[in-house]
């Protein structure tokens, strides 16, 4: 069979991608056996062929998920009985045991229920569930150990209401672009949302490239965000050993785009931000872009981001505790929440866990720590934006936030009575 639509891309050196080729794989096409390989052809080759739009582009979509489960590199779940995701750990995990999923899929007879996962049945189903989910979006009411289904009544996702021809269609877009050079006009959004990297956590460029080179074969040239080679970019904001980029780097770009999104917002108007690390280094270039931004930070909320039973962080006592970060031009900043000694913080922190624990969250000493952290970069924010200078070299930057941080005694093991996991 003349291959269409296997990709023959060489994988590129990378931080997450150099493990793949210790292992000796040198192409992506390499990472699939041969009934596979089959399998994908064929399926591109239908998809490639539909010729309504929208169904080509959720079939296409469907796809690259099939693609996480139809390789070489899957691994089988003895407690759940079913196959893995090639990124249920966000990596790239040679095993020496190989799991290989039924392709179509196997349907419980008389229950139209999917018996284990990877097939297109399976995907099939949850992009079905997710399309529900958008017509009738709902939210989840813990009572006990039992949970209710609240749906939120007169919402619903998306540029237009699927089976109902009544509700006007909405105007969504979607850009694939550079945010610090962004054509916003000033003084025109009423909000920013967004979740940026943390920094060195995970390589997603890297990883997602393996389903990137079926995309771009399959539906690469009428669709202009495909039109690279890659979804890599020596400027995105990433820490990464392979590619040089550093904290300096993650600090000078988050700043640029804080910078271009603070003249984008109307008078008052919030910046809100998600953010966790392990480490309070890696908490300078938030303090950094957030004061070169002209913006204060009015709160630092923790939240749960993760589940505490994902693979990638089971037994690692990794935290899954987000801070959202609300940052604004003017505002204020309720005075229960400034602290002027790190004793001081740890009653913030404390109030913070006894909400996370009445919402049946059971906080790590990780969790303790990123929430620490978030609210000493808040007060860092505080205390040094009057007579900031953004025109500073980045070293120095850096030097002032880590000094205030230093003074305040922010390495949080100075009262680490405040900080523990009951």
């Amino acid at each position: 069979m003349r291959r269409q639509y296997v990709p023959d891309d060489k994988i590129p050196s990378g931080d997450e991608t150099n493990r793949l080729h210790r292992w000796g794989y040198g192409r992506y096409r390499e990472m699939f056996n041969d009934r596979q390989l089959v399998g994908l052809e064929l399926s591109a080759r239908i998809i490639a062929k539909t010729e309504n739009e929208r169904v080509r582009n959720a079939l296409a979509t469907n796809l690259s998920n099939l693609l996480r489960y139809q390789n070489m590199l899957c691994r089988y779940d003895t407690r759940a009985l079913k196959s893995l995701d090639i990124f249920s750990v966000h990596g790239f995990p040679v095993g020496l045991i190989q799991c290989e999923s039924n392709f179509l899929g196997i349907i419980e007879p008389g229950r139209s229920m999917c018996v284990g996962s990877g097939g297109w049945a399976n995907i099939i189903e949850k992009f079905k569930k997710a399309k529900s989910y958008c017509d009738h979006p709902f939210e989840v009411r813990y009572q006990g150990r039992s949970k209710r289904i609240i749906p939120i009544d007169g919402e619903w996702i998306g540029d237009r209401f699927d089976g109902n021809g009544d509700r006007p269609a909405r105007v969504i877009d979607i850009s694939c672009q550079d945010a610090a050079s962004s054509k916003l006009p000033d003084a025109s959004i009423d909000a920013v949302f967004t979740d940026p990297p943390y920094f060195g956590n995970v390589q997603y460029a890297e990883l997602m490239d393996f389903c990137y080179v079926w995309l771009k074969r399959l539906i690469g040239n009428s669709v202009q965000a495909f039109s690279a080679d890659s979804t890599r970019n020596r400027e995105e904001l990433t820490g990464n050993i392979d590619m040089g980029r550093g904290l300096e780097h993650f600090a000078e770009g988050l700043s640029s785009v804080f910078q271009r999104m603070s003249n984008a917002l109307k008078a008052g108007a919030p910046l809100a931000f998600t953010y966790h690390h392990n480490n309070i280094d890696a908490y300078h270039p938030v303090a950094v872009a957030v004061l070169d931004a002209g913006l204060t930070c009015s709160a630092s909320i923790p939240c749960p981001a993760e589940m505490g039973a994902s693979i990638h962080i089971n037994g690692t006592g990794s935290s899954i505790i987000d801070t959202i970060f609300v940052c604004r031009a003017t505002g204020v900043m309720r005075r229960k929440w400034l602290a002027n000694t790190p004793s001081e913080v740890a009653g913030i922190v404390e109030d913070d866990l006894d909400r996370l624990r009445a919402g049946h969250v059971k906080p790590t000493l990780g969790d303790c720590k990123c929430i620490a952290y978030g609210h000493l970069i808040r007060l860092a924010i505080w205390s040094l934006r009057v007579g900031w200078d953004k025109n500073q070299p980045i070293a120095s930057r850096f030097a002032k936030v880590a000094d205030w941080i230093g003074r305040f005694g922010g390495r949080m093991e100075s009262n680490k009575r405040g900080f523990e996991a009951r």
